[in-house]
């Protein structure tokens, strides 16, 4: 029998069942997104599944098992919420080497006259016409090639299959999917070639990079948070571990390149981060501090002595604020 903690971790996890599970009935059942949303949530897929067969392996249950493949697969995977735990040289090398790679594969597969006027090298998405997302990024979140591989999209199907079995022995088809407004928002992906013709005023290496940072947080301010209608924990773990790891990657990124953006750190807290990233609740939470009547089970007011409410406002702003900066820089 779980005690109140395991229970609250339960919920949670269960809850990004659910938010898996409504991913798919989007892809199935919605008419008017047409962008890369599934493949700019692979690191929190991966969060997911490789943190709920560990968390069911230590309390003891009959959950399904990854394979070898599965395992190395979903562990490298959840990595990618980490990349701006990464120094800014270490995180530029790595995009820009993606960039390269997907400028010389479009360049390889059109004719001359092609070649000379104009070619699409990077894929963007937008909500609401905001940038939310682009494909360099999406390959770097991706543990397999994607570019030139035909049977990525079968490869990607293939080791999901076990990502789907996690969510169904948490229940999720037990709920019914969260609600999303596919009506009044618009969610649509434009390709361009940057840096010829692309939507930045700042046309190199570091209006690129700034530029998916952007993509990274908007991602979760953005359509996360507009795209689906209710309020869940999504909104809130997605956005934060963004936020915690952009922390100290910002002040890098200002010693490299004398730049002078700031993002508040004031609800930087490593125990916290650990709770939303692993489902470990038992090291940080006790029985009396569980709220189950609260989005995150009372995990806000034990790391900041504030609500949920609270928290998510301040955390939003500090985000929104660094993306206001970043788009007068670049924009």
């Amino acid at each position: 029998m779980l005690n109140k903690v395991q229970m609250a971790a339960f919920e949670l996890i269960q809850s990004d069942a659910r938010f898996l599970y409504t991913l798919t009935d989007i892809q199935q059942n919605a008419k008017k997104i047409r962008s890369n949303y599934i493949m700019m949530c692979q690191p929190y897929i991966g969060i997911f599944a490789d943190g709920a067969a560990q968390w069911c392996k230590k309390i003891g249950f009959d959950a399904p098992t990854f394979n070898e493949k599965e395992k190395e697969y979903y562990a490298s995977l959840r990595q990618g919420h980490k990349l701006f735990e990464k120094t800014y040289s270490e995180y530029s090398k790595l995009l820009l080497e993606k960039f390269v790679e997907s400028d010389n594969y479009f360049y390889s597969i059109h004719r001359m006259r092609e070649r000379v006027l104009e070619y699409y090298n990077v894929g963007t998405d937008l909500c609401n016409e905001v940038f939310c997302g682009n494909t360099i990024i999406c390959a770097l979140h991706t543990p397999v090639a994607t570019l030139g591989n035909k049977n990525v999209g079968i490869t990607i199907k293939d080791i999901s299959v076990i990502a789907g079995k996690l969510a169904a022995f948490f229940g999720c088809k037990n709920f019914p999917p969260y609600q999303y407004d596919d009506k009044n928002n618009t969610v649509k992906y434009k390709d361009y070639h940057f840096y010829n013709d692309c939507p930045l005023a700042l046309k190199n290496s570091l209006g690129f990079i700034l530029f998916s940072i952007l993509c990274n947080i908007n991602y979760t301010t953005e359509f996360v948070e507009k795209y689906f209608v209710e309020e869940i924990p999504q909104k809130f773990k997605f956005a934060y571990l963004q936020y915690y790891y952009l922390c100290d990657f910002i002040k890098d990124l200002n010693l490299n390149n004398d730049t002078q953006f700031h993002l508040n750190n004031a609800l930087q807290n490593r125990e916290f981060r650990n709770c939303l990233a692993h489902y470990g609740l038992g090291q940080f939470l006790t029985e009396g501090d569980v709220a189950f009547n609260d989005k995150l089970k009372g995990l806000t007011e034990k790391a900041f002595n504030m609500d949920y409410s609270t928290a998510k406002e301040c955390l939003y702003s500090y985000l929104n604020d660094l993306t206001a900066q970043i788009t007068e820089f670049i924009f």
